[in-house]
């Protein structure tokens, strides 16, 4: 099950603290030592077990250096936001580049973490059914966040999607923006719902009988190009954003299928397709994955 399921509420939460840390919004919680906005009472959600820790341990720092470094030096940056990082593998290994970063997820990371040396001046934590960064306005230069927008605004964390996903996602998708400084970034990447097959996710929970079959048949999704689906698009960019001083750019996925789920006997053909992907189809449906690079305008 995702990390970004549902959690329940009881005690066991610490007394506020008066954070030193300039960049943090206050009243700032603690759970097993991490921070952050969170209700006063919460019980830990287990929910990522050994087999998703040691996927994330494999390939997180391996992504960072090849797929996200590169993004992030083309424009200055000093402090950088990974939303949803795990395990923290990239978050350790973009710091370890020079850059002051940070990762943000939910409880039920906190006691791996800790095993994992995580530091909790740099790891923190959020409700997800009141998505609040626990940073300022404006004080990260650089946000980015795989695979995790499909599954907010869900029920079971994964494909039941609540009565109003868009607005929560609208929400979420909102206050990543509003951490972001004059002339910040994000890059948001999930699957494409325009593109007909998912290999990361099982069917949505709404899916047809056929789409079912095909899924267990061929062990990948696949859906419907049309209608409502878990999975997003980039129209959803601009319907979250809309009104907010942005300008986005969709980017090419070349270099970020070596770390995915894409079975072995196709990995060839999928690098080949993305990477001779013409520019202009790149927000289409002919790309497998959103990969929405969105630029806070400093001129508004």
């Amino acid at each position: 099950m995702s990390i970004w399921s549902s959690f329940t509420v009881g005690p066991g939460y610490m007394n506020d603290l008066k954070e030193p840390n300039t960049m943090l919004r206050s009243p700032i919680t603690t759970l097993d030592g991490y921070r952050g906005l969170l209700p006063r009472a919460w019980t830990r959600d287990e929910t990522c077990d050994e087999a998703y820790v040691d996927a994330q341990n494999d390939f997180q720092a391996a992504k960072a250096r090849a797929f996200v470094l590169p993004i992030v030096q083309e424009a200055p940056v000093r402090t950088i936001l990974d939303v949803g990082c795990g395990m923290g593998g990239m978050a350790v290994a973009l710091e370890t580049e020079g850059y002051e970063s940070y990762g943000i997820d939910l409880p039920g990371l906190t006691r791996r973490w800790s095993s994992a040396g995580r530091s909790a001046d740099r790891f923190y934590l959020v409700d997800p059914d009141a998505f609040e960064l626990p940073f300022l306005d404006g004080s990260i230069d650089f946000a980015f966040t795989f695979g995790a927008i499909e599954h907010v605004g869900t029920t079971d964390g994964h494909a039941h999607r609540r009565p109003d996903w868009h607005a929560v996602r609208r929400q979420w998708l909102r206050e990543i923006f509003r951490v972001l400084s004059p002339g910040g970034r994000m890059l948001i990447g999930g699957p494409n719902r325009a593109f007909p097959i998912d290999v990361a996710h099982g069917p949505d929970s709404q899916a047809t009988s056929w789409e079912r079959w095909l899924a267990r048949r061929l062990g990948a999704t696949v859906h419907r190009t049309w209608g409502e689906n878990f999975l997003w698009a980039y129209p959803d960019v601009h319907r979250y954003l809309e009104g907010l001083p942005y300008a986005m750019e969709a980017r090419s996925i070349g270099g970020f299928l070596d770390f995915s789920r894409v079975p072995a006997f196709a990995r060839t053909a999928a690098r080949a397709y993305v990477n001779r992907m013409p520019r202009a189809l790149l927000s289409t449906g002919f790309n497998p994955w959103v990969m929405a690079l969105v630029t806070r305008r400093a001129d508004m």
